[in-house]
This record gives C-alpha cells, sequence and structure tokens, in this order.
C-alpha cells in the first residue's frame, strides 16, 4: 500500500509539471502573437531562439532577423489581430510541439482588410526556464 501511494505521488509530480509546462508553452504562443500583432521587436527577442527557421505558407523561409525586419515593417500585413483555434500541445523533454490553426485579420500597403486561415506548427525549445520559438511551419487549409 505504501509502494502504490509513493508511485501515486510521483505520478502525480510528474502529471503535474508537465501540464505546467504545456502551460507555459501556450503562454509563448500567446505571446508570440501579440508581439505580431504589436510588431514589438524586443518581444520578438525574448521568444525567438537565434537559430530561428521561419517557414510560411507561400514556402517562403527566414531565419530571426529576417522574420523580425518584415513584422516590424508591417510589409506585406499590419497585423490587427491574431488569434488560435484547435491548439494541441506535446512535450518531449525541452522540446515542445504545437499545432494549431492560425488566424489573422491584417491590413495590406493598400489598407484592405485581410483575414488569415493556415494551418501551422511549431517547435519550441525550453532555454533554461524559458520557451524559445526553434522552428515553425504554415501550411495552407483545404478549402
Amino acid at each position: 500500500m505504501k509502494t502504490l501511494l509513493i508511485l501515486s505521488l510521483f505520478y502525480f509530480l510528474g502529471f503535474s509539471s508537465m501540464v505546467d509546462e504545456k502551460e507555459k508553452v501556450s503562454q509563448a504562443v500567446q505571446e508570440f502573437a501579440k508581439a505580431v500583432v504589436e510588431a514589438d521587436e524586443s518581444k520578438f527577442l525574448k521568444l525567438l531562439s537565434d537559430d530561428l527557421v521561419y517557414g510560411h505558407s507561400n514556402g517562403s523561409v527566414q531565419d530571426k532577423n529576417a522574420f523580425i525586419a518584415e513584422i516590424i515593417s508591417l510589409t506585406p500585413f499590419d497585423y490587427l489581430a491574431v488569434d488560435v483555434e484547435n491548439q494541441e500541445i506535446t512535450i518531449s523533454g525541452n522540446v515542445a510541439v504545437v499545432t494549431h490553426i492560425y488566424v489573422a485579420t491584417a491590413e495590406n500597403k493598400a489598407m484592405e482588410k485581410v483575414n488569415i486561415r493556415i494551418g501551422n506548427m511549431m517547435v519550441w525549445v525550453k532555454s533554461k526556464s524559458t520557451w524559445k520559438l526553434l522552428s515553425r511551419q504554415a501550411y495552407r487549409l483545404p478549402q
């Protein structure tokens, strides 16, 4: 009985820790979305790995500096709102894989509203106690 109780306690603590980490990753994803809307370079510097590989749904790929430069230049879009739907988070060691539907409203240079809805997979890596975006690949959803 004592052994069962000890094993249950270890299981609960491990499960609780996993839930806490998933919440931290979810918060990082929300901070990333907020940084996109705010075009906030300082937030990106905290959230993005120096080794970032950022894949767009059109096939283009950017490194950290190119991605940040594009977002803060408000080109091709000035993001007004970004949200995620159907998010799932899987953690393995210090790596988290996040999948979701990325939903955004933006304005293009002609000041026309653009609605964006794409699939998204992100890979986050834990560095010390902080989750940083290492890789992202977006993909078009079936119509």
